[in-house]
Parts: C-alpha cells; sequence; structure tokens
C-alpha cells in the first residue's frame, strides 16, 4: 500500500512515468551530444552507465539506443514510444490539475511526440535518440579537429562556472 487514500498508487505511478520518461529522453539528448561530439556513443554508455550520471534508464536504454545506429533504427521493441507519449501526457495532465509545473516532464513529452510525428510510435522507446541525432552516418557528426575544447577550467575572469 502506497498511501491512506483511494488513488495513491496511481499518484506514484505517475510519479514513476515521470521519472522513467525523463531519464529516458535524458539519455537520448546526452548519446545524441556524444555522437555529435564525435564519440564513440557505445563507449560513453559503458562509462556512465554506472557513475553519477548513471540510471537505471540509461544503462537500460542506453545499449538499446547504440543500437539504434548500429542496426539502422531496427531494435527489438521492448517498451513501445507510444507507450511514453500516452504516459507523459498523464503526467503533464495530472501535474497540471495540481498547479505543479512540470518542465522536463513537459519537454521530454514534446520529444516523445516528435518521435511519434517522425514515424516511431510502434518502435522501442530508445528509438527516441534518432530524432535529436538522426540516422544518417557521421553526417552530422562533428569531428574531432572542429569540436571545440571542453575545459572544467573557469577563464581568468572566473566566467564559465
Amino acid at each position: 500500500m502506497v498511501g491512506p487514500r483511494p488513488g495513491d498508487g496511481q499518484a506514484m505511478k505517475a510519479v514513476n512515468q515521470l521519472l522513467a520518461g525523463v531519464h529516458i529522453a535524458a539519455a537520448a539528448e546526452a548519446i545524441a551530444l556524444a555522437r555529435g561530439l564525435g564519440l564513440d556513443p557505445g563507449t560513453v554508455v559503458e562509462s556512465l552507465k554506472h557513475g553519477a550520471a548513471g540510471s537505471f534508464m540509461f544503462a537500460d536504454r542506453g545499449p538499446r539506443m547504440v543500437q539504434a545506429y548500429e542496426d539502422g533504427g531496427e531494435v527489438e521493441v521492448k517498451s513501445r514510444l507510444d507507450i511514453f507519449v500516452k504516459d507523459m501526457g498523464i503526467v503533464t495532465g495530472i501535474a497540471r490539475n495540481a498547479h505543479v509545473p512540470v518542465p522536463l516532464a513537459a519537454a521530454a513529452e514534446q520529444l516523445y511526440l516528435l518521435g511519434e510525428g517522425a514515424g516511431l510510435a510502434a518502435r522501442d522507446d530508445s528509438s527516441v535518440v534518432t530524432v535529436l541525432s538522426p540516422l544518417s552516418p557521421k553526417s552530422s557528426e562533428i569531428s574531432a579537429e572542429t569540436t571545440p575544447a571542453v575545459s572544467s577550467a573557469a577563464s581568468p575572469e572566473g566566467e564559465g562556472r
């Protein structure tokens, strides 16, 4: 039992789906960025999935996102993308009714809607990565020579932190 009131279990499910949907969207965005920076997406997933940036969804969906590029977008369907269109719609609707802003959930919902519009509704939800970084090989990737260096140090003026 989640709580004493009828509907508390459904409310908990909405909170769970908010986290799950946002984590998948964040994983897709991270892999798209890695790909755009010329990093090997498989290495990125393996390197980050057990660290501070990792999550169950990143560890579970990340390899399938990588596979989407290796297999031309064909990944075994374990969780359809259109389920997250529905679930994130429920989440944002519940939040709206509760007068709670959920900007990350709303952004994730829009990403899933873009995926659905791109014909990915019946595909695995991990295929949403191809909305952010299309399947066309390496043409959209930035080469190492043109990628700006990323530094963790602040500029001499103390900016950048």
